[in-house]
């Protein structure tokens, strides 16, 4: 999703600015990914709880069906 809004991402009301936000919908679950720059991987949050992700496994793991 290009521009998250409040309605499908309500989690995203408490959030600050982020470099660069991603968002994606998949049946009823929410993954956000929040970047402090190009490639550093900020913060995951998963139907608006953190996940630890400390490598592209983790992540891989984290929203694999």
């Amino acid at each position: 999703m290009f521009s998250p809004g409040l309605a499908e991402f309500p989690e995203l009301a408490a959030r600050g600015a982020a470099w660069g936000r991603n968002a994606y919908v998949r049946g009823g679950d929410r993954l956000v990914m929040e970047w402090s720059d190009s490639v550093t991987l900020a913060v995951v949050l998963v139907n608006g709880v953190p996940r630890q992700v400390g490598s592209e496994e983790d992540l891989v793991t984290l929203i694999k069906p």
